[in-house]
């Protein structure tokens, strides 16, 4: 589905019926944060130094779900992976979470691929809940992407990478596609083709492995 980012992808996926996202979520907060970051340092919003993140454009108007993270980011004092983790994956807190998932998932229910309800005591939450055809859809044209492109793009092997490694594949994919995928991904890996996507794969296990770390500390 070309007119869904990564983002955007990954966080329908990760919400799933549900609809959001907690801070106590940090496995798949952590990666939310690797494709929101990712595609940042791709558009030239951002650098990702070794342990740290420098802000270099402030976002578009038309990828505006980026601007809670750009000006959190703008105000933090030590604006490295540890404090950005800190911040969004925190159990005492969902603020600068919810503000992210607010903008992606209000981009979404614009263009009807989800529907936006306030629920909880006095409606104090907003849920994002994936319309029934939309991530049959977008799963599919997952598939198709990475068994049949050559080399894999960057965009739909981080996708399926952070799906694994964060528990969010949807339970259409059977053990043994899962399997099939799998290898194509580690294959490309191995080639570092293209090598957006080594860079990024690799940036995402620093982030969950922050996220792991943290998770005694933060709650």
């Amino acid at each position: 589905m070309n007119d869904i980012s990564l983002s955007e992808a990954y966080f329908m996926c990760a919400v799933g019926e549900k609809g959001k996202l907690f801070g106590s979520d940090t496995i798949r907060v952590a990666g939310l944060m690797s494709a929101v970051l990712s595609e940042m340092a791709q558009s030239g919003l951002i650098v990702l130094e070794d342990k740290k993140v420098k802000l270099i454009n402030k976002p578009a108007d038309d990828v505006s779900y980026f601007l809670p993270v750009y000006d959190h980011i703008k105000e933090m004092e030590y604006p490295d992976y540890r404090h950005i983790m800190q911040d969004y994956s925190n159990g005492l807190s969902d603020r600068h979470l919810n503000a992210l998932t607010a903008a992606i998932g209000t981009g979404l229910a614009d263009r009807g691929f989800v529907t936006k309800a306030k629920l909880g005591l006095l409606g104090g939450r907003t849920y994002f809940m994936p319309h029934r055809n939309v991530l049959p859809a977008l799963t599919a044209e997952l598939q198709v992407n990475i068994m049949f492109q050559t080399p894999v793009s960057w965009e739909d092997g981080l996708l399926w990478a952070l799906l694994d490694k964060c528990s969010c594949i949807p339970k259409t994919f059977s053990e043994d596609l899962r399997k099939e995928l799998r290898a194509r991904i580690e294959t490309s890996l191995h080639d570092a083709s293209p090598a957006e996507l080594s860079k990024y794969a690799a940036f995402a296990d620093k982030l969950l492995t922050t996220a792991k770390a943290n998770t005694v500390f933060i709650r």
